[in-house]
């Protein structure tokens, strides 16, 4: 993977400042998504790099690249990055990094071949979301990091185009839907390319995992993540949930520990 050159450090604008530059930058996403892309993945780098997680000549992989905003961001951050998908849907007007076609759920990469995966936004949108989780898992090295985020289902936005017909449920909703526009979603139907993941259930799931959670956050307003700890408000509140991940470094086990009469490896503590 070549090597990116990052770009010069610029100072960061105030989060409300930059919140509301997002905000009208949205209400023209369906014209020209770019510049929107571009400053909610700025976000995340920066945020990622906060913590140390994105050091110059890190390998990153973005699993469900879509736009390739992100990959952009990480590669201007000095990572190496790959992008993957199931097809190329990178924007024309986007810096673009190496790419692989393929599936998240089923990543043609070795095991620990990366320091650091992300996936934006992809969870809701694969049947088995926990399959997928335990790939990025596997890619990424001892010590390395995952960040995943997703539109959680009681989202006000958590039907996607549906919206705000899912609070009725996959099904009920999805016929509401169609008794008032008269046709189905046009992108993410309900139990084809939309699926339920709750806030709550994920993140039983990662603390029953051997990764590590670092971090659970809104991912526009990550000041906010008090919010992950309240069960119920954290469903609707949260917007789009955002989870930074370690993966557990292995140490040689001492001989005979555990009863055992010879070495093996544990994760460290």
């Amino acid at each position: 993977m070549p090597a990116s050159t990052a770009r010069p450090h610029r100072r960061s604008p105030s989060a409300p400042v930059e919140l509301w530059s997002i905000l009208r930058s949205g209400f023209d996403v369906r014209r020209d998504p770019v510049p929107f892309c571009r400053q909610v993945s700025g976000r995340v780098v920066r945020y990622l790099a906060q913590r140390g997680v994105v050091p110059p000549g890190a390998r990153a992989l973005d699993a469900g690249a879509g736009g390739g905003a992100l990959a952009e961001a990480l590669a201007a951050g000095g990572a190496r990055v790959v992008a993957l998908d199931v097809r190329d849907y990178r924007q024309a007007a986007l810096e673009h990094t190496p790419f692989v076609v393929g599936r998240a759920e089923r990543l043609p990469f070795a095991e620990g071949a990366f320091d650091l995966v992300v996936s934006s936004n992809v969870l809701e949108h694969v049947p088995e979301p926990w399959a997928m989780v335990d790939e990025l898992l596997r890619v990424c090295r001892p010590g390395g990091h995952v960040w995943i985020s997703w539109t959680n289902w009681l989202s006000p936005i958590g039907g996607h185009e549906m919206s705000p017909f899912h609070y009725f449920g996959p099904r009920l909703g999805l016929r509401a839907y169609r008794a008032v526009r008269g046709r189905d979603p046009r992108w993410n139907v309900p139990g084809t390319g939309l699926f339920v993941v709750h806030v709550g259930d994920a993140l039983r799931r990662f603390g029953a995992g051997p990764m590590e959670i670092v971090d659970v956050a809104p991912r526009y307003w990550p000041s906010l993540r008090f919010l992950a700890q309240i069960p119920g408000v954290r469903e609707v509140a949260m917007w789009n949930c955002a989870v930074l991940l370690r993966k557990p470094t292995l140490t040689r086990e001492p001989a005979g520990a555990g009863g055992a009469s010879t070495g093996g490896t544990r994760p460290a503590s």
